[in-house]
Parts: C-alpha cells; structure tokens; sequence
C-alpha cells in the first residue's frame, strides 16, 4: 500500500514596491508660502541696501496674491528672512529672485516652500491581489526619500486594510479643530535619512489586498502634507502567520458538571 503525501502550501513572504510618482496623488491643496529656505547667504551684500526678493508670479488675469519677503544682511551675507505676505493659490512653489539695484545676483539663492492643506495620500494598484487566509503581520523594511528636510520627522500612516493590533485614544488635548492623530496607522515615523531600523509590525486579519493606500505627513500630529517636490520609496514586508495549536490540557482535567 502506497502512503499518502501531504502537501503543504508553502507561506512565502509578500514584498510590496512602492515609488511614490507612480502612485495616485490624492488630496494635495497648495495655497500659501510658509518657508524660504536660505541655500546660499551670499557675500559681500550691504546691510542697508539687501537684496530685493521677487517670486515667479501667477499667471496674468489669475485673482491670487503673490507672495513678498524681505532679506535680512548680516556680515555681508543674508541669515535670514521675513515673510511679508505668504501669498495664496500656490499649485507649485514659486521660485525666487534676488536683485540689487535691479541687477539679478547669483552669490546667495534661496527656495521656496509652500503650505498644503490636505495630507498628501498616495494610492498603488496591485497587479496581482494578495490573499491574506490567516493574520499576517505588515511593516516598512525599507524606505527613502528625496529632497527633505534633515530635521523634520516625517510620518507614513496606512489606510483601508483592517487591523485590530492599534488601540487608538481620544484627544484630550482641548485644541480645536486639529486633524486626528488615530486616521490611518502609522507604519513608520522617523527623519528623512534613518539612523535606526523600523520595528513597527500591524497585525493584519484576513482580507484580500488589492491596493495600497498610505498618507505621508511633515510632522507628528498634523496632516498637513509633504512639500511637493519630495520623492519617497518604500517597501513592505507581509508575512502570513502559521497557525498555532493551543492546548488547554487533557479532557481529565475538565469538570462536565460546569460545562
């Protein structure tokens, strides 16, 4: 007599590819200049007479305002800047000029940055759904990023997949009309460049997975986006759990009578 063989599907982990120009930007109001970053202060500029700031303006006819700054000259070299008026109705950050006595300079350069309203939510189709039978566990193994600030913290948060391993809390902050902390979960939190690894992992229950939607925030507790021109890549790790056997003991142990 010929024994059986018992085949056993094998689990192997799921990795998932994420580049963020091929996902589907969702959610992303410019409006006003909120920062201008001083990339080169420049040398040999008078104090009395500094630089004349222009930013590109909007298009002729357009009802926006256009943004105004004034330098501030130290030692011959511009150390910081004032926000005049941020403007409104930015799409993308307005780049700048900086002029004395309307001859165009070229020894210091500065760059704008704009506010965004909504969170920045990106969205990938799978081209192949993955079929979760079991809890898995979902965490970021790798991610980079373009163009970011080295001292801001940045925040990617998952939606529209279940999982129950997150117990939110309410705010109790008294702070009116501030985005919630608990939207999305956050699936890794950290400066542009990390310095250690990630060790966030969701529980996730069982589920077809047929996209990826996440949110990338500049901050800890506000949505209030990324700058335009960052670029991120991430990638995720799935792993399906094997299920465990959990043994109570043998049936002598049990009294019928409280059955």
């Amino acid at each position: 007599m010929t024994t059986p063989t018992r085949f056993i599907k094998a689990k192997v982990d799921k990795y998932i590819q994420l580049y963020s120009k091929f996902g589907k930007n969702e959610g992303t109001t410019y409006d006003k200049v909120v920062e201008v970053a001083i990339l080169q202060g420049g040398t040999g500029l008078s104090t009395g007479s500094p630089p004349i700031i222009t930013f590109s303006p909007h298009p002729p006819g357009s009802t926006n305002v256009n943004a105004t700054a004034t330098a501030n000259v130290v030692g011959g070299s511009i150390t910081s800047i004032t926000i005049t008026n941020s403007g409104s109705g930015y799409t993308t950050a307005p780049t700048i000029t900086l002029t004395v006595n309307g001859t165009v300079i070229t020894v210091a350069v500065l760059k704008a940055f704009i506010n965004i309203q909504k969170r920045r939510v990106f969205e990938w189709d799978l081209e192949n759904a993955i079929e979760i039978n079991e809890n898995a566990l979902i965490q970021v193994v790798d991610r980079a990023y373009i163009n970011t600030s080295t001292s801001s913290v940045y925040t990617m948060r998952l939606l529209d997949i279940s999982t129950q391993s997150v117990v939110n809390t309410t705010d109790k902050s008294g702070i009116p009309n501030q985005p919630s902390f608990n939207q999305g979960k956050v699936i890794d939190i950290g400066y542009g460049i990390r310095t250690i690894p990630n060790d966030i992992k969701l529980e996730i229950q069982p589920q077809t997975i047929n996209k990826i939607v996440i949110s990338v925030d500049e901050g800890i507790s506000k949505n209030k986006g990324i700058n335009g021109d960052i670029e991120f890549y991430i990638s995720l790790k799935i792993v399906e759990k094997e299920p465990s056997v959990i043994e109570y003991g043998t049936l002598n142990n049990i009294n019928t009578s409280q059955i």
